[in-house]
């Protein structure tokens, strides 16, 4: 993770700060008002305003998303479990962060949908604490891999001459992150079968209670859900 911090800390915006030595210095020239305190403020002070207009554009906007989540309940409690999805959450915030720098849409726009899906099994974990073993591996593996890989993609995108084995190893990372995307989704969907057999037993017990208040037929259920589908 040291890796991903200085990746992240070296791409900090600095527009802003160019932006107001370079307004500075030509009003300077052009107007010379400088040569005196009031326009030496009145200098500064619009070289400060363009300068903060230019950070506001410019700055890298956070995640709501992963904002709220950081400010949980459950995040709150500093359990174990909490401490590993806060760690996650950053992961997911650099991640975002490194996405940003990277010129191939492809890995640009797969990043995109990794982070979404991680999100949700977070979520998913959050309000259900007893699914946290099975997404062991998300944690200790999965997204610190995803980093790593989308660093060394980064790194090599970068590379003014890109030979055979820049561009080879390139697209195993593509083809990578496409796998770990699909295998995430998986793995989301498997956070839903206690709830999908639960959700089996709450019908069958609806449309038994049903059945035996005389509400509706035997075949009533599957005569409903046939005309839906015609629908």
């Amino acid at each position: 993770m040291e890796r991903s911090h200085r990746m992240k800390t070296k791409s900090k915006p600095v527009a802003h700060i160019y932006t107001f030595a370079i307004v500075w210095a030509l009003l300077a020239i052009l107007t010379n008002i400088s040569a005196n305190v009031v326009g030496f403020v009145i200098l500064t002070s619009v070289s400060l305003i363009a300068s903060v207009v230019v950070f506001m554009l410019v700055r890298e906007k956070k995640d709501q998303e992963i904002e709220e989540m950081l400010k949980s309940e459950f995040v709150k409690t500093g359990d174990n479990d909490s401490k590993e999805v806060v760690e996650a959450l950053r992961q997911l915030e650099t991640l975002k962060t490194l996405s940003h720098h990277a010129k191939g849409k492809k890995v640009t726009k797969k990043v995109g949908e990794i982070t979404q899906t991680s999100k949700e099994i977070l979520n998913r974990v959050m309000r259900k604490p007893e699914l946290f073993s099975s997404v062991s591996r998300f944690f200790n593996h999965h997204l610190p891999t995803t980093l790593k890989l989308v660093e060394d993609y980064i790194e090599m995108e970068e590379q003014s001459s890109k030979g055979e084995n820049i561009l080879a190893s390139m697209k195993k990372i593509e083809d990578a992150l496409a796998m770990l995307e699909e295998a995430l989704k998986k793995q989301l969907d498997g956070l839903f079968s206690n709830s999908v057999m639960d959700l089996d037993v709450d019908v069958d017990v609806l449309k038994n209670v049903l059945k035996k208040d005389g509400l509706i037929e035997n075949d009533s259920m599957s005569s409903f859900s046939k005309k839906e589908n015609e629908e």
